[in-house]
């Protein structure tokens, strides 16, 4: 499938076969009558949180029973605030070298007062795609056409249309699409209209809302039309999913089933799944001395992980879908996930382990009532003895496990000869991806807190604090726990700190430290008043980096969170003699849907080896779904505050001799 130079040009040849004009619309000193009509119609008052008004944005397509197409977009905006001024004043138009071709017709500025300011051809730029670029993805053929618009301001619009024309589809013979009509602007009027031979009709449906639709049949050739008018614009939350996965949308395809989009992949990536004596000899080093094919599949899967430099997502129609053979990965040492996943497979092909390439949407679920090809992501499925799959990205740098649990829950696409449907990956539990922080704590009779502390981890967990202490000196690494023992309190001083082998992929990663506080516990007469350290949630980093964009009383939203994740936090607070358990912080028991979070505390007296009193805090906080919707987001938020309010509690001692009341566990 290498492309020649003068296939491009065959993209010229194709408009008048498919009417579409070669011409990009006239440009004009002054805008039409009509246009400023309508521009001087939009009231901005009308839109008081809007940064701009989508007044008009067309899709027209063209497509052939070979599967090339013309697909012409306009679009009429005009912007309201700075914020807008600043969104609009680019815009970019993507397109693969190998696949498609894509001009400006017509790009504009439309002043306030009617006057037109032709976009120059110095501000259209044919650039590298700076979002693969910011991936770390250098690949020639993902190119944006990127237009600026010259000194657009508050009150303007900006008015383009543009021609994108596929030369070579991905799949021969095939055409697919998928259309969001709702965006973080206000629209008008939007509309999408298809048109292509009867002998290819087109799978279509719109999901989450309704559009007008019409069909009708000519000559052969059948059209397609979805309208929206007047779409409110949807109000931007942290943490939100892809669009792709909740706004109103039209899925179109000429594909009948994913066993098509299988098997075509499958016979794609199998022509570069390529060996040399370097590769054989390279694989046979890895796994001679193992005698398990699990041994294997982890030695090459750890190997293409940390030795092969990933470069980022590297699949779709906007980055193409051919890797490179897997010799030349292997030599440069470097690839995209497409590229990694296929030396990944080749490998395993040389000690006789059966697996395949897949395509995903990197975590997310894909729509799977119309097959599309809607892919960003390339891993590898291994049969799992029972007639389904397991999964291993070799993309992951720093985790012990095949697959990252933020591809859990995602839609796969195992790549077969005779192709196969789509799938789900297995749900990890948030147990699977649980920080446990246990510590044991003595509280002297002078106040004086020393304590040992232990961080265990599993999955997220395991891979965030691998990759952090990978990034850093020793001597950093401390000064940054020191920083975090100064939340428990401002004396805490680190005595000691010490981490697992971040470079052991096969045994779990952990870390130790130890601190003293001088005078941490707080006497007031009769009374010692003591908080158990890991109870302020100090050491718990990653839950709550996962959660910081849980700021928003309610939302209208899913909160995304990408993973299921999990706390668990213990520890025994060794106290002096002569005190007895006047309160303690309440337990809190609560469970709703995924969310479940329960904190006790509990004392014992010490015995004969260990006299004085003994305060054992727990406390168990678990996410079991990647995302929660709005109901479910307000039970999160009750558990965070409750949860703030028991970092806070205190636990109160009574001097020997005097009242007992207050039996262990009442409330403070």
């Amino acid at each position: 499938m290498k492309i020649r130079t003068w296939t491009r040009a065959l993209a010229l040849l194709l408009l008048p076969a498919l009417g579409l004009s070669a011409r990009p619309l006239a440009a004009a000193d002054t805008a039409a009558a009509e246009i400023m009509a309508r521009l001087n119609a939009v009231d901005a008052a009308k839109y008081p949180d809007a940064n701009a008004v989508v007044l008009e944005s067309r899709r027209d397509v063209k497509y052939n029973a070979d599967g090339t197409y013309l697909d012409r977009s306009y679009e009429l905006v005009k912007v309201l605030t700075e914020p807008g001024k600043e969104n609009y004043g680019e815009a970019g138009f993507d397109y693969t070298r190998q696949y498609d071709a894509v001009r400006i017709e017509m790009a504009r500025v439309i002043k306030a007062d009617g006057r037109v300011v032709d976009v120059p051809a110095e501000m259209i730029k044919d650039v590298t795609h700076p979002a693969l670029a910011q991936m770390n993805i250098y690949d020639a053929n993902a190119r944006v056409q990127m237009v600026t618009f010259p000194n657009l301001e508050v009150g303007d619009a900006i008015e383009y249309s543009v021609l994108d024309s596929c030369f070579l589809p991905p799949i021969e013979g095939q055409y697919d699409l998928i259309e969001v009509f709702q965006s973080g602007d206000p629209i008008l009027f939007k509309q999408v209209r298809v048109d292509g031979p009867a002998e290819r009709p087109l799978h279509h449906l719109v999901k989450d809302g309704a559009l007008e639709f019409k069909t009708a049949g000519k000559d052969g050739r059948v059209s397609y039309e979805w309208t929206a008018r007047d779409v409110q614009r949807i109000v931007e939350e942290p943490a939100m999913p892809s669009l792709l996965s909740f706004a109103p949308r039209v899925l179109a395809s000429t594909l009948g089933s994913w066993n098509e989009v299988s098997r075509w992949w499958c016979d794609m990536t199998g022509k570069f799944r390529v060996q040399d004596d370097s590769l054989r000899a390279i694989t046979h080093a890895l796994t001679d001395t193992l005698t398990t094919d699990d041994a294997k599949i982890l030695a090459i899967y750890h190997f293409v992980a940390q030795k092969i430099r990933y470069m980022g997502l590297g699949t779709g129609k906007k980055a193409g879908f051919e890797p490179k053979p897997a010799t030349e990965t292997l030599s440069t040492r470097y690839g995209v996930c497409r590229d990694v996943a296929v030396l990944m497979a080749t490998m395993l092909d040389v000690v006789g382990i059966k697996s395949y390439v897949v395509l995903t949407r990197a975590g997310e679920k894909i729509d799977s009532e119309i097959p599309t090809i809607a892919f960003n992501h390339a891993i590898v499925a291994l049969p799992d003895g029972k007639g389904g799959f397991y999964f291993a990205d070799p993309t992951v740098e720093n985790t012990v496990d095949l697959l990252l649990t933020v591809e859990a829950d995602a839609s796969m696409l195992v790549c077969t000869p005779e192709g196969v449907d789509l799938q789900t990956s297995a749900h990890s539990p948030a147990r699977d991806n649980l920080g446990s922080i246990s510590a044991r704590t003595r509280v002297d009779a002078a106040g004086k807190l020393t304590s040992e502390v232990t961080v265990d981890t599993r999955g997220i967990y395991d891979t965030a604090f691998r990759g952090w202490c990978k990034r850093y000196q020793p001597r950093q690494l401390a000064n940054f726990w020191q920083q975090v023992i100064t939340r428990v309190h401002p004396g805490a001083v680190l005595t000691g700190f010490s981490t697992s082998d971040p470079e052991d992929l096969y045994h779990a990663f952990g870390i130790k430290f130890s601190y003293e506080i001088d005078k941490y516990a707080v006497q007031a007469g009769n009374y010692l008043l003591v908080r158990s350290p890991v109870a302020t949630n100090s050491f718990e980093l990653i839950l709550r980096q996962f959660l910081a964009d849980a700021g928003l009383p309610e939302r209208n939203y899913t909160f995304d969170l990408g993973v299921t994740l999990g706390s668990e936090q213990k520890e025994s607070l060794v106290l002096p003699a002569g005190w007895h358990v006047k309160s303690l912080p309440s337990e809190v028991d609560l469970s709703s849907g995924p969310l479940s979070y329960d904190m006790n505390y509990n004392s014992s007296k010490g015995g004969e080896s260990t006299p004085g009193l003994t305060v054992d805090y727990s406390k168990q906080f678990l996410i079991d779904s990647k995302q929660l919707d709005p109901a479910q987001y307000l039970e999160l938020k009750k558990i965070l505050r409750t949860s703030s309010r028991s970092g806070r509690g205190e636990i109160i001692l009574e001097r020997d001799g005097k009242s007992a009341k207050g039996a262990s566990g009442a409330s403070n």
